[in-house]
C-alpha cells in the first residue's frame, strides 16, 4: 500500500482546504482514513517558523497541531539521525534544509512526497501533487 508524506505547504493547504483542488481534498481525506498519509514532526517546526516570520498567521500553533491530530488519522513521523545526515548528503538542488529532511524521509520511508515544489521533484524520490 502507498503511503504519502506531506511537505509543510500541502499540509496547510489539506488542513484549511485552501489552494487545492475538490481531488486533492478527497483523496488524501481517504488516504488518511486508510492510515496511509504522515506528515513529520518537523513540519510543526516549520509552520511556527513561518508563523512568527509572518509569512502565515496561525493562533495557537501547538492547539493547531492537537486539533489536526485529534480530527483526522495522519500519522506523524519524527525523523532520525540517519535521515537527518543524508538530508545533509544530498545533491545541493535545494538549500532549504525543511525540504531537503522531508525528501530523505520520504526516501528512507519509500513514501510518496505530496509538493508542488519544483525543486523537491529533481530529487529522486516519488512526488505527487494533485
Amino acid at each position: 500500500m502507498k503511503q504519502y508524506l506531506l511537505d509543510t505547504h500541502a499540509l496547510i493547504f489539506w488542513r484549511h482546504k485552501i489552494d487545492v483542488t475538490e481531488k486533492f481534498l478527497a483523496f488524501f481525506d481517504q488516504q488518511a482514513e486508510q492510515g496511509n498519509l504522515f506528515c513529520s514532526a518537523i513540519n510543526f517546526w516549520e509552520i511556527a517558523l513561518l508563523d512568527k516570520k509572518g509569512r502565515i498567521s496561525i493562533s495557537d500553533i501547538e492547539q493547531w497541531h492537537v486539533d489536526l491530530q485529534a480530527c483526522s488519522s495522519l500519522h506523524t513521523i519524527i525523523p532520525s539521525a540517519v535521515e537527518m545526515i543524508r538530508s545533509v548528503s544530498l545533491p545541493d538542488i535545494h538549500k532549504d534544509p525543511f525540504d531537503r529532511l522531508l525528501v530523505a524521509q520520504a526516501q528512507h520511508h519509500a513514501m510518496t512526497l505530496v509538493s508542488k515544489d519544483a525543486l523537491v521533484m529533481q530529487y529522486d524520490v516519488q512526488t505527487l501533487w494533485l
